[in-house]
């Protein structure tokens, strides 16, 4: 399944051309250090795959690529709102594997109750696959859960070993989050974020002068907005945590479209055990995978496996073991890479695309990262007009009014750009006929 996979990326990323003819099978056993048995198996899930022929006595043959169009684009509609995973271009192959595989390896545990903490072999798995995402934890602090949403419901009921009860919430921030804590009635505070960044002083305020429990945030690709702090501030951010005993929740739902290497993670500066770490598994996957992990510090440890255990016996075991192998075969690294290949692309579309309207100051440009970017309209410019006008236009834009609260007064001015299920075409058309509807309210 390995070489499966790394031969497909060849082919999809035209190191292959269409008609070319791929190197022998003694040549492709040498590459990849197999043996030809292992070739040939590997080519005929390609075959079946329709990514290539065979030619008797001759060899292999690249297939005419059929080139996959998002499906938002079938009616003619340009969709910026679609943030879900692209079950166009999921690698369906490799997981059927690693699912026929899992119920081979684990017939019996399935009849089972698990353990709380979660599928023993996958925590050993995460431990060794974060330290390569620069995440490094003891496997008896490593908790997968079902879904990120589990996660932050345990620990917003925890009492926290700081004995402090308010939570700091970002605005805009992830919906979720902020449907729960309205919802459970748990008092929190709001801080600001945008393209200008954060306050820092009123951070601080906050932190020294009420009773902060944890602070939520969305270090790199932050939800809604896409973005991410710098290192000076992360390591602003532990220093803070340190000082005034504060936690900090990072959600990292959007580390595997992370582009750029030097962006690393919060938990990567904090040396006092302050950062609670939660990656998501279904943004990249699908959402049926329903697999959270979670860091946790060692304080932490006891009092969330005592409410796990009583939430979910196990999570999700037939998930969790096909997971475990599709990490430790190194299909989930190929996943990923051949994502950020595709997103990168979309990423330097929108960048392009942009730079012809800098001088509107409409998109957020200076701090685009990847994936995630919003644009914000003049006061002048009335939202319920600019609306009607792009869906005459057959444009759709994320509606920004749900990672708000109510009696935030900017939050009609602000829109969304998901870049995920876009293709460059649809970014640099779609970004036209934003910037033309635009001019056309504001010149009436």
């Amino acid at each position: 399944m390995t070489v499966y996979s790394k031969i497909k990326c060849d082919i999809q990323n035209d190191h292959y051309q269409e008609g070319e003819k791929i190197p022998s099978l003694r040549n492709l056993a040498s590459t990849h250090q197999c043996s030809l048995e292992t070739i040939k198996k590997a080519l005929h899930l390609l075959i079946e795959e329709n990514l290539l022929y065979s030619k008797d006595r001759s060899g292999y043959y690249v297939l005419q690529k059929t080139h996959t169009i998002p499906e938002i684009s079938k009616n003619g509609v340009i969709d910026f709102t679609s943030s879900k995973a692209n079950c166009i271009t999921f690698p369906y192959s490799e997981f059927q594997w690693c699912l026929k595989k899992a119920t081979e390896n684990y017939k019996e545990e399935f009849f089972r109750y698990g353990k709380s903490q979660g599928l023993p072999e996958l925590i050993q798995t995460l431990q060794s696959w974060f330290s390569t995402q620069q995440l490094y934890v003891k496997k008896e602090n490593l908790f997968i859960t079902t879904g990120i949403q589990q996660a932050l419901f345990i620990l917003s009921r925890l009492t926290f070993p700081n004995k402090k009860n308010q939570i700091l919430i970002e605005m805009p921030t992830y919906h979720l989050m902020l449907d729960l804590l309205k919802l459970e009635n748990l008092p929190f505070l709001t801080i600001d974020r945008n393209a200008q960044g954060i306050d820092w002083e009123k951070l601080e305020f906050y932190f020294k002068e009420h009773s902060i429990k944890f602070f939520y945030t969305t270090t790199r690709l932050s939800s809604p907005l896409g973005l991410s702090y710098s290192e000076s501030e992360k390591k602003k951010l532990v220093q803070l945590a340190q000082k005034y005993d504060v936690y900090i929740i990072e959600d990292d739902y959007l580390a595997d479209y992370v582009t750029d290497s030097t962006n690393q993670p919060l938990h990567f500066y904090d040396t006092s055990e302050h950062v609670i770490y939660l990656k998501s598994f279904s943004k990249i996957m699908f959402p049926g995978l329903r697999i959270g992990a979670c860091l946790l510090p060692s304080q932490l440890v006891s009092s969330f496996q005592q409410y796990r255990a009583l939430l979910e016996i196990d999570s999700a075991m037939f998930s969790q073991a096909a997971l475990n192998l599709y990490i430790k075969s190194g299909l989930f690294d190929q996943h990923i890479k051949q994502t950020q290949l595709l997103q990168e692309k979309r990423n330097q579309a929108f960048i392009q695309a942009s730079q012809n309207y800098r001088d509107l100051k409409l998109f957020n440009t200076d701090n685009f990262k990847s994936s995630k970017a919003f644009l914000t309209l003049p006061s002048i410019i009335s939202p319920s007009s600019f609306e009607k006008e792009l869906i005459n236009q057959q444009i759709k834009l994320d509606d920004m009014n749900r990672h708000f609260l109510n009696n935030t007064s900017n939050k009609q001015n602000v829109y969304g750009l998901e870049l995920f299920n876009v293709n460059t075409e649809q970014i640099e058309t779609g970004l036209a006929k934003i910037v033309d509807v635009y001019e056309s309210i504001q010149n009436k």
